[in-house]
């Protein structure tokens, strides 16, 4: 199915499933799974400058926090809502297209950083790095963001290592090469592939705050600070289902999540 094609597909389905969706405020902290704005590949990870715009508008009736500040609110028992803006890797379109609105509407986000990757393409396996803009972000780039005061730099692993492969001398690496160019300490981490990894538990819990995942769900004052749920951000999703994301109990997304795994197990492609 040519890709135009298959976007318009799920842009339909996740529009139908919208509308079953719940509009309360969700209780508890969403952090947002972002990767690349505006590179201009079709990857799902992949979300065009103009959506991300429209997306940030309809945050602007939400409270975005930085992460730290999130924190400090489950850390107290309070579970008032509200939503963290998460940028894996470090991509250089980041910095180019997200940069400018995020720094124009004052919203803190983090950069959660594959240190080995600055300046450089960013390939590794299953990476989203299609096209000639799949690079990373260069030192100068970053402590543009950092020196915000918008921007908290997280610890990606220094290689985008497979969860198998995960070891303290990755996380080193990376909180090394973080405090050389930068001058500060990553407090929070997120598994690379987005799987969690029970045996590294105590080794991040003595050099991190927090660890995050790819695992689907809202972090409340009991949820485990080394294991930190997110929502993904997709360039499939059209507006209403972005906004499904911010409310309710993710009923649309977890549908859509369970269709995908129907359609892979039956061999379809998308």
């Amino acid at each position: 199915m040519p890709a135009a094609e298959s976007q318009g597909g799920r842009r339909r389905f996740k529009q139908a499933l919208a509308r079953a969706g719940r509009t309360a405020p969700a209780a508890g902290a969403s952090l947002l799974i972002y990767h690349r704005i505006g590179g201009g590949t079709s990857d799902e990870l992949d979300l065009t400058t103009d959506d991300f715009r429209r997306q940030l508008d309809v945050l602007a009736s939400h409270d975005v926090m930085s992460l730290d500040a999130a924190l400090d609110r489950l850390d107290v028992g309070d579970t008032s809502p509200s939503v963290v803006l998460t940028f894996d890797d470090g991509f250089d379109d980041v910095h180019a297209n997200a940069w400018p609105l995020l720094r124009e509407r004052g919203l803190p986000f983090t950069v959660y950083l594959a240190s080995g990757y600055v300046g450089g393409s960013m390939l590794w396996e299953g990476s989203t790095a299609k096209g000639a803009t799949g690079r990373g972000m260069t030192w100068d780039q970053l402590a543009e963001l950092m020196e915000s005061g918008l921007c908290t730099i997280g610890n990606h692993t220094h290689s985008h290592v497979r969860p198998e492969m995960l070891t303290e001398a990755e996380l080193d690496a990376c909180t090394e090469a973080v405090e050389n160019h930068l001058g500060v300490t990553p407090r929070h981490f997120t598994y690379p592939w987005g799987i969690p990894v029970p045996a590294m538990q105590s080794q991040l819990r003595a050099r991190f705050r927090s660890a995050s995942t790819g695992e689907l769900g809202r972090n409340l004052p009991d949820t485990n600070r080394m294991r930190l749920v997110r929502v993904p951000v997709r360039q499939s999703d059209p507006e209403p289902f972005f906004a499904a994301k911010l409310t309710g109990g993710l009923g649309p997304e977890r549908a859509y999540a369970a269709a995908v795994r129907l359609g892979k197990a039956a061999g379809l492609r998308g």
